[in-house]
Order: C-alpha cells, then structure tokens, then sequence
C-alpha cells in the first residue's frame, strides 16, 4: 500500500506534460501577436511568441493558421491532414489589456462568505443568469462518474474551483475575446484537488492539445459537457480558460501577484484596457490599475484605491453639491470629481490638454465638480452616458458647453446655470434634469439623506447600482411585456410565452431589488485616491 501511494504522489507531481496520454494530437503553434487592426507586434519581451515566422505550406500540404484572423484554417489539432505533413500553424492572438482580475487573497472566507448569501445564490441560480452562462453552469453540473473518472465523485468541475478558490486563485477577464474571455489560474501546489484532477483532465478528458515554443507545457483541450477547456501550467499555476486565444493573452499580459492582500477578496481593473491613449498625459504612465478591496463582513464593503496621477492634482477642495444632486439615484452607475471645465476654452485650450496635460498650477478653492453617469433602460438596452459640468461662479456660461454636442436637443442647464447637463438619450437627460430640480432623488437621499455629509466632503465620489442595471438587462428584448399585454385572442403558445415573460419579470423584479449599492467617497492626496464604501439599501 505505502509504495501505491509513493507511486500515486509521484504521479501526480508530475508536470502537465508528462500526464498526458501517448498519441494524443498536437497542433505546434508559431503564435503571433497583432493590435486591434490585425497587425503584427513585435514578440520581444513576449511570454508566449518568439518571432517565429509563419509556417508555408504547398498545394499538397496547406499552411494552417488560426486563432484571432477572419482567414482561419485549423480550428483544432484534430484537423485531418497527411501524415507526413508538417502539424504546425501560425496562430494568431490580440494582444490587448486585461480588463478586470479578481483575486481570491483568502478562499476560504471568501467561500464562507458566499455559503452565507442566499441573494447571490439565488442571483446564480436565476433564470436569466443560466441562459447567459449556459454552457459553463451545464458543465459544472457534469459528475465526475458521468466522465468515467475512477476514484472520484461528485460534480468534477465545481470541485475544482472552489479547491482552486482556496489556493491563491485569479479570475481574469479578457474583453478582446468577449464571451471566450473569462482565464482562472491557481497555485497548483496550494490545491488538494489538483493532485486528482490534473491527471484526470490531462491524460483522460484530454482530446487534443497545442505546443507553444516558450511555454514549458503544452496547452491542452477537452469538453466537460456543453463546455470547451483549455487548460495548461505555467510557473507553478493552472490555466483554466473557455478560449486558447484568451488563454494566451493573459499569460502573456499578467504577471500572478507576489503578495496577496489584507482583503480576502480584490479586484483590479486596468484602465488601459477602456482608455489608453489618454493615460500618458492625464496619469503620467500607460498604465492605471483601480483596485477595489472587499471586506466580506457584515455592513462593510471596502476601499477603492486609485494610484496617484497628474489629474488628482487638479482637485478642488469640495464637491459642487448641484453635481451631485442631478445624479439620478436609479442610474447604474456614477462617478463624480472635483474638477473644474473652463466654458472659456478653445480648441488650442484642448489640443494643449490633449498634448502637454493638466495645469500645473493649483486648482482655486471654490467647490468644483463634473460627473458622469452610466444607465441602462428600454429605449437604450446598449446603455446611455450622462455628463453634468458644473459652473457656480459663472452660472452664464452652460451655454458655451453647448458647442460640444452634435445634438443640441440633448443639453440642458438648471440651478440658474450654475449647471449644465448633457446625455447620449433623452430619457437620461429628463432623469437628470428632473434630479436637479428636486423632483425625484440622487444619491444625496441615500439612507434618508445619511449619505449627504460623507458625500459633500469628498473630493471624489462613485456608485455602482448592480440592481439597476441587471433589472434593465433582463427586461431587454421584450421581457418587461406583462400578462395584461396579452392579446386574449392569440394563439395558446403566445399567451403562455407572454405569461412566462411576465413571471420573469416578477421573479427579476424581486432578486434585484434586493441587491445593495455599492457607495464610494473620498479625497486624493500625494499618495493617490481613497474611497471607503459603503454598502447601502436600494
């Protein structure tokens, strides 16, 4: 028996590579980074390409090339092919910045945690959640005695995550691949279940594979259920991926972080994956990672931090309270700052903006304040945005910032002038507008006007409404029909398709009232931005 087991550890100590089974298919990859045009990068510096040329290829044996190109001509190592024909392709991948990662510092709280939130598990198991992730929720239903895995039991896939959630996990998210960009990597040594699960995935479930000259381990392919994985090791971790391309990217653009943080759970998003162009002479750098810290405990939320930057030095002291009155308090999200917008530049004012970056003398004292607002609802399901500027020592000039848009219908003023409003749909705009004339609520009446003071203090102030805008979402495509809008004289089919939509929209309505707003504020200093949160009641 000890020399079983001796046999077993050995076994599964072994790297990836050394798992897999003989004659599994393998495709060698010459993978080529490109832009968003579709042009080719340079691979210095790259973790995944070398420079290696694309493979040729003749009438007899075709070049393969795959990956993100319109013109792709293997999909898989599994293509049929000759057998003395070379197995190679050129593989191309857009390079792009990693949007968003989530860092699991401490999996074990934060799966207490979430054994403990019956909102967010019934958020999960909501209808309209399991038709957008469909395929990955069916897969980890998937048993490990359906897949024929002697020795273990149980959903195989939801087993491993949550044992992947405990060792240092990172959910990735690559919005260049969309869909297929979602990369979780974990510390193999740190994972109990690793030790069965990899010899599983890599020498049973495994269909076929891809070799990349600078990785170590080859990646390789299976599908567990509806669901296609992509999986390999690198530098101690797993790889677990819905698209090769999305896989590549991440290891080739984040580096796992070297020391977890105090909370047990963070997110980082990277602006450079939205705004790049604007980072150099608005931050100072090409990069400028947000993160969020969340507490995980009971009325606590967290902090927002923001690295130090040439625009936080444009700061007024205090928030114009009119900006923050005429953020509709239903809005998805929001964001506002203390900084001031000229009525009087002029288009040299904003190519030296543009080209040299903020001023650098100091900002006047009075409050100053611009926001933007980000919503959802039915007459614009893709989303609207909403700009406020605010102007209370010139309450003359909101006119001038009519100039800036192509729609002068979608501009307003209020508080005597001292604002100007100004929204990509009218329904926003009439929100805005009916905020500031206090005709309905902005996030000043949060908790019956508690938030006020916190708010009014702050130098910088954000919200998101998860709520809000997952109601607009499921409600999109004609989900918001009601049973009365039925027509009694239709078919039987119809009647019942609108009866189901409506109690979607019952169920929907329900779950997402429920669901708390995220509330941020606070002041900037020489060492960047921080933003306490709170977690408050729709």
């Amino acid at each position: 028996m000890t020399a079983g087991v001796v046999a077993y550890r050995q076994l599964t100590e072994k790297p990836l590579g050394q798992l897999t089974r003989a004659g599994l298919p393998m495709l060698d990859l010459a993978v080529q980074l490109t832009d968003a045009e579709g042009n080719v990068l340079a691979a210095e510096g790259s973790r995944v390409a070398n420079g290696e040329p694309a493979p040729e290829g003749d009438e007899r044996c075709p070049a393969l090339s795959g990956g993100d190109i319109a013109s792709a001509t293997a999909v898989d190592a599994s293509v049929p092919r000759a057998g003395d024909c070379p197995r190679r392709a050129a593989w191309y991948v857009k390079k792009h910045p990693v949007a968003l990662s989530l860092h699991f510092n401490n999996g074990a709280a934060f799966l207490n945690w979430w054994d403990r939130q019956p909102r967010l598990q019934a958020l999960a198991d909501d209808r309209f959640v399991h038709g957008l992730f469909f395929g990955l929720l069916q897969s980890l239903k998937v048993r490990a005695e359906q897949l024929n895995l002697d020795g273990l039991q149980g959903e195989f896939l939801q087993q491993l995550l949550r044992d992947a959630l405990g060792a240092d996990a990172e959910l990735h998210y690559d919005m260049a691949h969309a869909s297929q960009g979602w990369v979780l990597s974990y510390r193999r040594s740190a994972s109990r279940y690793s030790d069965r699960a990899m010899p599983a995935l890599a020498g049973l479930l495994a269909a076929s594979g891809y070799r990349v000259g600078k990785l170590p381990q080859p990646i390789l392919e299976t599908r567990i259920g509806p669901q296609k994985l992509f999986f390999t090791e690198y530098q101690g971790r797993v790889y677990l991926a819905q698209g090769l391309e999305a896989l590549l990217n991440v290891i080739d653009s984040v580096a796992p972080q070297t020391q977890a943080g105090a909370a047990p759970l963070s997110l980082t998003l990277r602006a450079e994956a939205f705004v790049g162009h604007l980072l150099p002479v608005f931050v100072g750098a090409a990069e400028y990672p947000l993160r969020w810290d969340f507490a995980l405990t009971e009325g606590e939320l967290g902090v927002l931090q923001l690295p130090p930057a040439l625009w936080q030095t444009r700061l007024h002291g205090q928030l114009f309270e009119g900006v923050l009155a005429s953020m509709p308090h239903d809005a998805f999200a929001g964001v506002a700052a203390s900084l001031a917008l000229p009525p009087t530049w002029t288009l040299d004012d904003w190519r030296g903006l543009a080209t040299d970056g903020p001023a650098t003398a100091p900002p006047s004292p009075e409050p100053a304040g611009i926001a933007l607002i980000w919503d959802f609802n039915a007459d614009s399901p893709a989303g609207a945005v909403g700009v406020i500027v605010a102007n209370p020592g010139q309450p003359q000039a909101s006119a001038a910032y009519v100039q800036y848009l192509k729609n002068p219908d979608l501009g307003a003023e209020c508080a005597g002038g001292s604002l100007f409003l100004a929204a990509s749909s009218e329904s926003l705009l009439t929100r805005m507008k009916d905020a500031c004339a206090r005709q309905s609520l902005s996030p000043l009446d949060w908790q019956r006007g508690a938030e006020k003071s916190r708010w009014q203090a702050a130098q910088l102030a954000a919200f998101v409404n998860p709520g809000a805008g997952l109601r607009e979402l499921f409600l999109a495509g004609g989900a918001g029909e009601t049973a009365q809008d039925s027509n009694e004289f239709a078919p039987r089919w119809q009647q019942d398709y609108t009866n189901a939509k409506a109690a979607m929209r019952r169920d929907g309505e329900k779950l997402f009232a429920g669901l708390p707003i995220f509330s941020y504020a606070g002041r900037a200093d020489t060492t960047g931005a921080r933003l306490a949160g709170r977690l408050l009641a729709q």
